[in-house]
């Protein structure tokens, strides 16, 4: 058995979540240790239900396993582990890391002095021009431009640093062999080229809402900071940032017209904090390895999640609809979706068919 193929089934088991990957590779050493512990020795680790321990014993399915690294080579992908060195260590290092990615492409050790390039998918034609034009003269001087891939601004830092011959790495929240958006298909063909594309779902995932906020924390783990080029105060980019801030990166953010509902999110960024972006020069100060106090910088206040979060005191033993949710919080949809998504990463709230939701203790 290799390390690919007990990574894949691993991931694979019911009920074993981002954090329970973890611990249980942590506690035997590798993953395809996993598979050679008894129902005992698995039932002595933090989290592993008796369910869970008897599908990891009784797992038998090697073949079909086998037939998924088959498809991945057909398809060009590469199943990249945290074990193996084209692992990105700056990712590895994040909160509920990906065990593994899917590849597409290449990542490459320069791909270390990266920044993000975020924003919304309504951009306004000055949004798109800033974003081409930052992620053109960033990616001249060997900044590699991690995004999306959606519509709008994320596109259009993807084409800048295309354009200027530099690298650029797009993370999607559906499978590799899913295009999205469709007119985005030449993408599909060049990013491989000049980078990556990246996702850590499976081949055939849907690009389902429930997807990008998880992919996020993917975007702005890979960079040494994210800079958000125009988006409204409800943005899937201003989720992004939250992740920034839990990483310890970097955020910074591009001042627009005051009038337009689109620099909102930007603004209040520079408000609390965020760095305000006027040139590339503004970029390359704050992530540059040789720039005086880089990392010692007082991160933006933007409030960050934790895991007391105030919606665990609101689910108890009943499923509650996100609705309900919504309007007994007080907090915005988006943002509540942000923070169920990040609790049932840690393990701590399921959900259930029909968008509800309960505490995983009581399910």
């Amino acid at each position: 058995m290799t390390d690919k193929l007990a990574y894949l089934a691993l991931r694979g088991i019911p009920g074993v979540g981002l954090v329970l990957f973890q611990r249980l590779v942590q506690t035997f050493g590798k993953a395809a240790a996993v598979f050679e512990a008894s129902a005992a020795e698995l039932a002595g680790v933090k989290g592993v239900s008796p369910a869970v321990a008897k599908a990891i014993v009784s797992f038998r399915d090697w073949d079909q396993v086998e037939s998924q690294l088959d498809e991945l080579k057909a398809q060009e992908v590469e199943l990249v582990t945290q074990d193996d060195v084209g692992y990105p260590e700056r990712l590895k290092n994040i909160p509920f890391a990906p065990p593994f990615l899917y590849v597409r492409g290449s990542l490459k050790g320069e791909d270390d002095l990266a920044v993000a390039l975020v924003g919304t998918r309504q951009a306004s034609h000055y949004g798109l021009r800033v974003s081409r034009s930052l992620a053109r003269e960033l990616a001249a001087q060997g900044v590699t431009i991690i995004s999306g891939l959606a519509r709008g601004i994320d596109t259009a830092a993807h084409q800048g640093a295309l354009e200027a011959g530099g690298r650029t790495v797009a993370v999607l929240g559906c499978g590799l062999d899913v295009v999205y958006p469709r007119e985005n298909r030449e993408f599909y063909r060049r990013i491989p080229r000049q980078g990556a594309l990246v996702s850590e779902f499976p081949l055939g995932t849907p690009p389902e809402p429930r997807n990008f906020p998880i992919r996020n924390r993917i975007i702005s783990g890979l960079a040494r900071g994210v800079v958000v080029v125009e988006a409204p105060l409800r943005s899937g980019a201003l989720i992004t940032v939250d992740r920034a801030l839990d990483q310890g990166r970097e955020v910074m953010a591009v001042p627009g017209p005051i009038t337009s509902p689109t620099s909102a999110g930007g603004h209040r960024l520079i408000q609390q904090g965020a760095k305000l972006v006027h040139d590339v020069q503004d970029i390359l100060e704050e992530i540059s390895p040789t720039s005086p106090g880089v990392g010692k910088r007082a991160t933006p206040g933007r409030p960050r999640l934790t895991t007391d979060d105030s919606l665990l005191a609101i689910l108890g033993t009943e499923p509650l609809q996100l609705e309900e949710l919504v309007q007994a919080s007080g907090l915005s949809a988006p943002e509540v979706m942000s923070r169920l998504t990040m609790l049932e990463l840690q393990g701590l709230i399921k959900e259930l068919p029909g968008q509800c939701y309960v505490l995983e203790d009581c399910y």
